[in-house]
């Protein structure tokens, strides 16, 4: 008996830690563009199919939310959104990312003031990050 809990526990242990560990695919060179003030393009979630563009997105910050899971917080200047192409604030949860490629550019005025503004895990009332990793 003592041997099946202990197995239980070791499942339940690699259960909680290897979605993070999976989602770590991209944490090197997203924390890299985050310090660095690159721009990148990312194709995320469901993009391919609706026939967008690849986004375009000034990297900010990444971040490890309260479920564990890491987070990309940067500032969307191209890309699908609800169907329509705009300058936003964005969140992207990294289990959705499908590519990320450091292209050439540069922040944006507003982008860069929301950067240097810092950041506190929230989007409006939505607060959900626990703790930054790199920005």
């Amino acid at each position: 008996m003592k041997h099946f809990h202990m197995i239980a526990a070791v499942v339940a242990v690699i259960s909680l830690v290897s979605p993070t560990l999976a989602q770590s695919e991209f944490e090197a060179v997203l924390c890299e563009a985050a310090e660095a003030g690159s721009v990148i393009e990312l194709v995320y979630d469901k993009d391919e199919s609706k026939d967008c563009l690849p986004r375009r997105l000034d990297v900010h910050q990444i971040g490890i939310g309260n479920n564990g899971q890491l987070y990309l917080h940067g500032w969307q200047t191209r890309g699908c959104t609800n169907g329509r192409d705009y300058e936003s604030e964005r969140i992207f949860r990294f289990d959705k990312i499908r590519s990320v490629e450091v292209i050439e550019g540069a922040f944006g005025e507003r982008s860069q003031s929301v950067k240097d503004e810092g950041w506190d895990g929230c989007i409006g009332s939505n607060c959900f990050i626990d703790r930054n990793i790199c920005e």
